[in-house]
């Protein structure tokens, strides 16, 4: 694995050297070509300028005579003088064109339609094909003499020598490449091994230190990065080798405490179990009198409530027995009076009768779940504690669905159902709520059932709300509240019935909410 990394961090390093380099010489290339290109051409314009000025200036009076001769025989000497030149062309404005190259000399109509297109009124001039594929550098100058226009004089010169240098300049140019490329590998090859080897080395020890070797240390000696970076390497396995040392104590002494602390728990385990037995008998004796004081607390509510209950047909009954009395007094107890006496006393004990079997149900245990009635179940419990209520003025409204059944324990339920009603009845009493109400609303809700109790009594304080469900916890004067209703409320809608029981306020009072499953 070491040698494929450095092989491949050695080639990255070369190609990326060779690239730069060659780069460099191509946009080198690239700009010296036309560079040279450029100045040889100014070079011709050069010599085309110097050239048809001096024919012209030599010709100027015979151009002007129309002497052929002269600019025939001048012209003629000048491209025996200069092989460089192919032709000259005297084109005046009007007349016949004089013609003469290294053949010889003629007199033309007008010159070919090429060269006419480049007669302007400026130098013109441009590489162009010739007819035998020759190229030839084809300079145009407007002849003037004294303002007046008289013609063009057209003169090509051969490119034979423009090319020479431009392959020459090429030749050059991929030879000096070879040699560079030559320089390039040679140089790289070696500028990539100085680069690497380093890495490679450090790469090789790396990867024995993560083996678990600490005994290898760097022996790169350089006044660079590198160098920096072979000791930084040599101080990092020196300070794993010391936290190796460390450690190996640290474990040594870790092992001694682990086999001190086990003989500890050892020990703790004897009497674990003991002490688990006790805590949980203890939490169970907790649990069973706070279900007894809770019990009791509930049994004397409801004497108080059965003291209520009978109040009404007690006083009922004691007219109908005073009435009896009265009439007896006056003579008129016939058979008719004391049968209707009779029937009103036997409906007077037959419900005071009903509300002991009713108080008797609520106490009744539940051993089993079963399906009930939650309308049915809220107006039984309240029919319990409706003299109470109706005594102190307290409204309730029920907003309930006839047909809405849960599964349970109903006694529990109605247990959870007068601990609330009974708070909310204790707190419009201590307050003095004028139209004290409350209203039970029962809906569905996403797989479940929801109890509101709502009352207008002003709400739970804000200090407390959180504390309401602790056990012996309440509010009221000592000897009226126990603390335990809420807290036994909650138990039971949360583990009997896997629901959930909160409160919180509104503008007009508390909210307690019930949440119980569908089961």
């Amino acid at each position: 694995m070491p040698v494929k990394i450095r092989n491949r961090i050695f080639l990255k390093v070369f190609m990326l050297f060779a690239s730069l380099v060659l780069v460099i010489m191509l946009f080198i290339a690239y700009m010296i070509i036309p560079m040279q290109k450029e100045a040889l051409q100014k070079i011709m314009y050069t010599q085309g300028v110097t050239v048809s000025r001096s024919i012209i200036q030599a010709s100027s009076d015979a151009v002007i005579t129309n002497d052929f001769g002269f600019i025939v025989e001048h012209n003629v000497e000048v491209l025996k003088n200069n092989k460089s030149i192919n032709f000259v062309a005297v084109a005046p404005l009007r007349g016949n064109t004089i013609w003469v190259d290294q053949s010889g000399w003629r007199v033309l109509d007008s010159p070919d339609s090429s060269l006419t297109q480049m007669q302007s009124d400026k130098i013109e001039y441009k590489i162009r094909q010739g007819e035998n594929q020759s190229q030839g550098y084809h300079f145009v100058y407007p002849i003037e003499f004294s303002g007046i226009k008289w013609g063009w004089l057209h003169i090509e010169f051969t490119t034979d020598e423009y090319n020479t240098y431009i392959k020459a300049m090429y030749f050059k140019l991929i030879y000096i490449s070879g040699i560079a490329m030559t320089l390039i590998i040679f140089i790289g090859f070696f500028f990539a091994r100085w680069v690497t080897r380093p890495v490679s080395i450090l790469s090789n020890l790396a990867t024995q230190v993560s083996a678990g070797n600490l005994n290898v240390r760097s022996t790169i000696n350089r006044h660079d990065e590198i160098g920096a970076l072979s000791n930084s390497f040599n101080q990092m396995v020196e300070s794993l080798e010391q936290s190796k040392i460390k450690l190996e104590n640290y474990n040594q002494q870790l092992e001694q405490e682990v086999k001190k602390r086990t003989l500890d728990l050892d020990a703790l385990n004897k009497n674990l179990d003991k002490k688990v037995k006790e805590e949980v008998t203890h939490r169970q004796e907790q649990e069973r009198l706070l279900i007894h004081q809770s019990r009791l607390a509930a049994m004397g509510e409801m004497i108080g409530a059965i003291a209520h209950q009978w109040r009404q047909p007690l006083n009922a009954l004691s007219l109908v027995l005073q009435n009896q009395s009265i009439n007896h007094q006056l003579g008129k107890l016939d058979d008719q009076t004391m049968m209707q006496s009779m029937k009103k006393s036997e409906r007077l004990i037959n419900k005071m009768s009903t509300t002991i079997d009713d108080f008797r149900n609520f106490f009744k245990p539940s051993k089993q779940m079963e399906f009930f009635n939650i309308n049915e179940s809220i107006n039984s419990t309240i029919s319990l504690v409706d003299a109470q209520f109706k005594n102190n003025n307290i409204k309730i409204i029920i907003d309930c669905e006839d047909n809405i059944n849960i599964k349970g324990f109903q006694g529990e339920f109605s247990q959870v159902v007068l601990n609330l009603l009974n708070n909310a009845k204790d707190t419009f009493i201590e307050r003095r709520i004028a139209s004290p109400t409350i209203k039970i609303s029962v809906y569905h809700i996403p797989n479940g059932i929801n109890i509101t109790f709502k009352d207008n009594a002003g709400g739970i304080m804000l200090d407390i709300i959180n504390k309401i469900y602790d056990p012996y916890f309440t509010t009221k004067e000592e000897g009226k509240g126990t603390g335990i209703g809420l807290y036994m409320s909650k138990m039971i809608v949360e583990n009997n019935m896997q629901g959930k029981l909160y409160a919180f306020n509104d503008d007009d009072g508390a909210n307690f909410i019930i949440e119980v499953p569908i089961k």
